[in-house]
């Protein structure tokens, strides 16, 4: 791994097989877009309602040239991450895609609507003006 890494921990202990999987994510990302620069990783547990269990919120940033990519995933949205490895592989899901979008528009490769090729008339109707026009 040569991208610089930090990996913090708020309101929950720190995990060895977390920061593993993290490693692996991060690994992922090399493997994807050889530019990465940093990634910091966050992991915070977000205390909720004794009737459920508590919620992980994961925030990424991705340091690349030019630019920082920022990816939150929000736990409200989802009562699956109460797993927060469940909660940490959404999250990189969503960094890879914004990597794969800025990687896009660094090379060039937008997504652009083709123009159609003019037509230039039915075979019969473009004969008909040829003959016409001897």
């Amino acid at each position: 791994m040569q991208t610089a890494l930090q990996v913090r921990f708020h309101g929950t202990d720190p995990s060895a097989a977390m920061e593993f999987t993290i490693r692996e994510h991060v690994q992922k990302l090399e493997q994807f877009y050889d530019g990465l620069i940093g990634c910091q990783v966050s992991l915070e547990s977000r205390h909720q309602h004794h009737r459920q269990g508590n919620l992980f919120t994961v925030h990424i940033r991705l340091v690349v040239p030019g630019e920082e990519l920022v990816v939150t995933r929000n736990p409200e949205r989802d009562p699956r991450h109460e797993d927060p490895y469940v909660a940490v592989s959404d999250a990189f899901r969503a960094a890879r895609r914004q990597l794969e979008e800025y990687a896009g528009k660094r090379h060039g490769k937008t997504k652009r609507h083709q123009a159609r090729p003019r037509s230039q008339g039915s075979g019969a109707a473009a004969q008909e003006s040829e003959q016409q026009g001897d």
